[in-house]
């Protein structure tokens, strides 16, 4: 069943009787529902996350910055109070201008990878703590996934949500990938160009075959219209190794922080201001040592929901 609603529960948008997740999470931040088995069980919503990273080190802005978006529309089917299923169709859209190598880029449109979700807002508790879910199954409709010999991804997503006080809650979230691929090596093309027209780094990737992000997110409502959100935890990622490019295997990990205003203005519309910075623990190995919060792993981001209908 559900909770009875609390600050950390996103509030009915259009009828008393809304599904959603006690987590904030940007794709369940708007949600509308209905009485099980009418026309409007179905519901179309947009999303999309805008997003620029600071500079790289040494590179200096000098016009306008490119800005990068990820989007998708949402074609969702209400099974009952607790159990929904969506079809998401993604797109990237980036503006043109400088990115942050300093390269001057044109205006891009892409398609992502197609994916199915069903999601759980209900498996049950332990104790105080309230359990739900997702699983989302990708297609390769990418130009990357191609590229890399994708044959498809699925992604389990764990909410386990503790409120210890009126207005605060805790949880910890775990999302684990799995990726079926027809190789095991490709060419990273975000991989930047330095002045003399060589890469930055060595463009050759082996393809990554597991991921985990997981990490501990503190929530404050604020109020009916504002909450904030902290996210402290790791992405770890595992990957292949490459006969034929004589690449190793290889583990990566990186500590991830961020924080997140969450904002409902009005009815079946809301929007989230966040920065993070994502910081790779083994970059030690190479004596560099681990620094923290470098401007150039930065980054800002502006999260919008709209209930379409």
């Amino acid at each position: 069943m559900l909770k009875k609603a609390t600050g950390f529960l996103i509030a009915s948008l259009f009828v008393s009787t809304s599904v959603f997740a006690a987590v904030l999470d940007g794709d369940d931040f708007v949600s509308a529902t209905s009485v099980t088995g009418r026309a409007n069980d179905w519901s179309l919503t947009f999303f999309s996350v805008a997003s620029q990273g600071n500079m790289k080190p040494g590179k200096i802005a000098t016009q306008t910055r490119s800005i990068e978006t990820y989007d998708y529309l949402s074609v969702r089917y209400e099974l009952d109070k607790d159990q929904k299923v969506a079809l998401n169709l993604p797109f990237a859209y980036n503006t043109a201008g400088q990115n942050p190598y300093g390269d001057s880029v044109t205006s891009d449109f892409e398609l992502r990878d197609v994916h199915f979700v069903y999601s759980n807002y209900d498996l049950g508790y332990f104790g105080p703590i309230d359990y739900s879910g997702k699983v989302k199954l990708y297609l390769p409709t990418s130009k990357v996934a191609q590229n890399s010999g994708l044959i498809t991804k699925i992604r389990l997503e764990g909410y386990a949500d503790w409120q210890f006080a009126h207005s605060w809650s805790v949880a910890y979230v775990a999302k684990p990938d799995i990726y079926w691929q027809s190789q095991t090596a490709s060419i990273n093309e975000q991989i930047g160009y330095r002045d003399d027209g060589f890469y930055f780094s060595d463009p050759r990737q082996t393809n990554k075959q597991f991921g985990l992000e997981h990490y501990l997110q503190f929530q404050w409502n604020i109020s009916e219209m504002f909450q904030v959100s902290t996210k402290t935890g790791f992405e770890e990622s595992w990957y292949h190794a490459s006969a034929v490019e004589q690449l190793e295997a290889n583990h990566t990990t990186k500590f991830r922080s961020g924080l997140n205003l969450w904002i409902k203005p009005a009815r079946g519309f809301s929007f989230s201001l966040g920065m993070s910075n994502d910081t790779i623990l083994d970059s030690g190995s190479r004596g560099e040592g681990v620094k923290f919060w470098e401007p150039q792993n930065t980054q800002y981001s502006l999260m919008t929901n709209i209930y379409v209908l």
